[in-house]
């Protein structure tokens, strides 16, 4: 299924069942189960699994681009990051990814979230959503907002520049995903991004 929904210039995706073929989920499972969130991770370092999705994501993104008008030629992979979140709890209060912020400290202008496992299910509500916003004023509130369900096999593109933040995830087993980054490479300072 393929939603798309319009914020700013640039759209939003939300693609389920991204990926057809059960062995590489369940190898996507098992391999990028981790303690912790590891940032700056690179392609070398990615299983055949997470490879495979990678390519699955990277297709996404130059349609994604072709389709908003971004020269997809003035990007490059910048950050690859696997992220294991638990469930909610006091300690958690000063995490950062439950704070609004934005992609472009990493240099992120293109990002893709793609999630592994999660506890939620259309029975099973757990939290842990992705609020993407607008802007940060509350004016137009809620359709300044738009809030994702952390669905296992689903991906999200935005752009790296809309404030975005995860709710309290309340599920027993840990929400497990893999983030992509595409910045605007340096030497694309003399051309347009936009075409």
């Amino acid at each position: 299924m393929f939603q798309k929904f319009d914020l700013w210039k640039t759209s939003i995706y939300v693609i389920d069942k991204f990926v057809d073929d059960q062995s590489i989920i369940t190898n996507l499972k098992e391999e990028s189960f981790i303690d912790t969130t590891i940032a700056g991770q690179n392609q070398c370092d990615l299983t055949i699994a997470q490879k495979f999705l990678f390519n699955c994501v990277n297709q996404t993104i130059i349609t994604y681009c072709a389709e908003n008008n971004i020269d997809y030629t003035s990007l490059s992979l910048n950050d690859i990051q696997k992220g294991c979140l638990y469930k909610y709890d006091e300690s958690m209060v000063y995490n950062h990814l439950y704070e609004p912020h934005h992609d472009i400290a990493e240099q992120g202008y293109i990002t893709a979230i793609y999630y592994v496992a999660s506890a939620y299910s259309d029975n099973n509500w757990v939290g842990g959503e992705l609020a993407i916003y607008k802007h940060m004023t509350f004016a137009d509130y809620p359709s300044n907002t738009i809030n994702i369900l952390p669905k296992e096999n689903r991906l999200i593109v935005f752009p790296g520049f809309l404030h975005h933040r995860v709710k309290p995830y309340f599920g027993d087993t840990p929400r497990t995903s893999l983030l992509f980054g595409w910045r605007v490479n340096e030497s694309s300072d003399k051309k347009p991004l936009w075409i």
